[in-house]
């Protein structure tokens, strides 16, 4: 809406009016109205219609579109700027009713002349809800428009007729396509959506979708069902349609959108991993670290033994490093002496015993099978290792890689719109292969989904129009998701699950941590060598103790037996 267009618009500050201590809405307002004026009464059942049907906790803003002229309508509307709350926003161009009411959590009140003639004659849903105040005429087209049968504008619109002594409030139910009217002394809004009446329930799916995520359809279902409605899905967008799914988590212009069950996102088809090489089974074995580790550990033992060795202090640290290179992979090649020397070469011979025959059993092992590059799985590997055919919207905002001019195919990758989870996306990628590019790429090159996602959101229902269809989904969504039925039925998530996890035997590098085994059996070693030689010790030095403390008594003995005779004798 234009500001040209636009005489008007004021946001009501709500502690700028208040309600008068008597509720006499006259008092202010004398030059307005005539005297006796009591419009106490429409107000009242305006105050009970709003709480009802569009309350202020839940609907935060407030359109007032006043065309009529009449002083009756004047009183009416200031009466109702004067409630403390929601804002309000005030216009008398009927051409921005589109532009402030579209939007979902709004309510708008529309002060009507009651021979207004709309055109065209369809169903026209917008976001907010309505009060149309008409005076109550003779002959008011806009009432007998809507009395007769007609498709109307506006399918959440409540009509109220008013004059100084009485008012009638009006509401049409297009699911029966018929009008009713309420009592103003005792309003009940009645729920239309509490029975569809046979109404179709229309949803729209991308191509290739249907077979597979069947669990959109079973929710539509399942509401119709339950609604007395009946339900379409259908990959055509032809005809109308009460909503959509889009596999792509962004909000779509023209439409309303709800948080759904399940997750989009952007999968990766990367190509499979190559097998390699012959030449890795001699790298493979060890891990890089473990490599690092050996290396450096020959190289220590060269310098010191060059160092403070005495036999190999005479040569080089090349040579000597040659030399711990030929005892780990054949032993010892010549004498050597000290102390020191000798027990330097001797740990280090247990230790590329351990190594060595690791080293042989893993290489023989890694010859029994065929042994891939790893897969293309993280985001980094992706970027590093993908290319990609065209330029895209996606493809730019992740900052991936493009193909080039003589680049190879053997790296192509390609963006695939996806959902929920990987194995929905490979059924996906079968069904829409004829379809879909990326999908015909990944069948006719052999490419696979990567583990890594990008741009993944909530899945999203959006409706093409704001019909009151939309206000029967949020109860349901919550429903199966509290419940647990969307985990069952779709991502299987209830099945029995193991309590332990069972680890597939397979073979691995020999790391740094199983290096440490050789370290506790050496110590282990030590400390036995170390008490048993205490015990010889201790035997070697208890002999002559022993020998003394024997003859020691058996002088004892003697000098007893001496000493008894004596006694005798005497």
């Amino acid at each position: 809406m234009s500001p040209s267009n636009v005489l008007l618009i004021v946001t009501v500050i709500t502690h700028f009016y208040t309600w008068p201590a008597s509720g006499n809405l006259t008092n202010s307002f004398s030059l307005l109205s005539p005297p006796h004026s009591d419009i106490t009464f429409i107000v009242k059942a305006f105050v009970e219609l709003q709480k009802q049907w569009c309350p202020p906790w839940r609907y935060k803003k407030f359109f007032i579109l006043n065309y009529a002229n009449d002083a009756l309508s004047e009183d009416i509307l200031m009466a109702i700027l004067k409630l403390n709350e929601p804002p309000k926003i005030i216009s008398n161009q009927s051409n921005g009713l589109t532009y402030w009411t579209y939007e979902t959590r709004r309510c708008a009140v529309l002060m009507a002349r009651g021979h207004e003639r709309l055109n065209p004659y369809t169903a026209r849903h917008y976001g907010s809800r309505y009060f149309i105040f008409h005076p109550k005429l003779k002959e008011n087209i806009f009432m007998n428009e809507l009395d007769s049968g007609k498709l109307f504008i506006l399918d959440r619109a409540y009509h109220i007729l008013y004059n100084r002594s009485s008012i009638e409030i009006h509401h049409k139910n297009f699911f029966t396509n018929q009008s009713i009217q309420l009592d103003p002394s005792d309003i009940r809004v009645p729920n239309d959506l509490k029975n569809l009446y046979g109404r179709k329930l229309r949803l729209v799916l991308p191509a290739g979708n249907l077979e597979i995520t069947t669990f959109d359809a079973y929710l539509g279902e399942t509401i119709a069902r339950q609604r007395n409605g009946t339900f379409e899905a259908t990959t055509s967008t032809d005809g109308p349609a009460d909503y959509g799914v889009l596999n792509m988590g962004v909000s779509f212009l023209g439409t309303d959108k709800i948080l759904a069950l399940g997750s989009t996102f952007i999968s990766v088809l990367v190509p499979h991993s190559k097998p390699k090489p012959i030449i890795w089974v001699l790298v493979d074995p060890f891990d890089y670290y473990s490599w690092i580790a050996l290396f450096s550990l020959i190289f220590v033992l060269a310098l010191v033994l060059s160092l403070f060795g005495d036999v190999l202090n005479k040569s080089s640290v090349v040579d000597n490093a040659l030399e711990m290179i030929m005892c780990l992979l054949g032993g010892p090649s010549r004498t050597y002496g000290g102390w020191f020397e000798q027990q330097i070469i001797t740990n280090y011979c247990l230790l590329s015993i351990v190594i060595v025959s690791c080293y042989q059993s893993l290489i023989i092992s890694y010859l029994s099978y065929t042994r891939f590059f790893p897969e293309i799985n993280s985001a980094d590997e992706i970027r590093n290792n993908c290319i990609f055919p065209r330029s895209t919207t996606f493809s730019n905002h992740l900052n991936l890689p493009l193909r080039k001019p003589g680049d190879s195919l053997d790296n192509m990758c390609y963006l695939f719109n996806s959902r929920d989870n990987t194995h929905i996306t490979t059924l996906l990628i079968e069904n829409m292969r004829n379809i879909d590019k990326a999908a015909h790429a990944a069948f006719k090159h052999n490419l696979r989904v990567a583990s890594t996602v990008f741009l993944k959101y909530h899945l999203l229902y959006y409706f093409f129009d704001k019909s009151l269809i939309r206000e029967l989904f949020p109860f349901y969504i919550h429903a199966f998701f509290e419940s647990g039925l969307f985990d069952q039925y779709y991502k299987n998530k209830s099945s029995f699950a193991l309590l332990y996890r069972q680890d597939v035997l397979a073979v691995r590098a020999f790391n740094v941590v199983d290096l440490s085994i050789i370290w506790y059996l050496y110590m282990g070693g030590v400390i036995v060598s170390f008490v048993w030689f205490l015990l010889e010790l201790t035997l070697h030095y208890s002999q002559p103790f022993a020998r003394v403390l024997k003859e020691h008594l058996r002088k004892c003995l003697h000098n007893k037996q001496i000493l008894k005779i004596i006694f005798v004798r005497k």
